[in-house]
């Protein structure tokens, strides 16, 4: 039996289920699709690596000195106390080191962390928990894009770095 023959079994044979792998094929890649306008877009990498000295302090204030991970699947919000401060977006997929896109976690939950763009329904989520516990004036928006002031400090960081 050559392998066209066979190819051609095996299609025939998945013809009847192809509507339904299409649908999920879809399903799974919106599920996985990161949100639109709040990633790092197409600026350069932050030469900033890791959260420092007063963003690591508000990122860790904000979240009341908790862990912001669920505790279970996508209910409740983790007991531990926040040892470290993540990116939302990773910093190796050109997430900037910025508050708006700093998580305070535990060391287990920042260890299980992977370094893929988070999806849509994980940002909602998380959204959803900070309105509960982040201060009435503060942003609970999660995003990856510098702002003005954030380019100007990367800048005279840079100007300091060189004398």
């Amino acid at each position: 039996m050559n392998w066209v023959t066979l190819l051609g079994a095996v299609f025939d044979g998945l013809r009847p289920f192809l509507p339904l792998l299409v649908g999920i094929a879809a399903f799974l890649t919106v599920l996985r699709f990161p949100m639109p306008g709040r990633g790092p877009g197409r600026q350069g990498r932050d030469p900033w690596r890791s959260f420092k000295f007063a963003a690591r302090r508000r990122v860790v204030e904000r979240a009341g000195g908790r862990c912001e991970a669920t505790s279970f699947l996508v209910w409740g919000r983790c007991n531990q106390d926040a040892v470290e401060v993540d990116h939302v977006y990773p910093w190796s997929r050109g997430g900037a080191t910025i508050v708006s896109n700093g998580q305070a976690l535990c060391r287990h939950h920042n260890r299980a962390k992977s370094s893929w763009p988070p999806p849509w329904w994980y940002i909602g989520l998380l959204e959803r928990r900070r309105r509960g516990y982040f201060p009435a004036d503060e942003d609970v928006r999660v995003s990856a894009a510098m702002t003005d002031a954030d380019r100007a400090a990367r800048a005279g960081w840079a100007a300091r770095k060189s004398d």
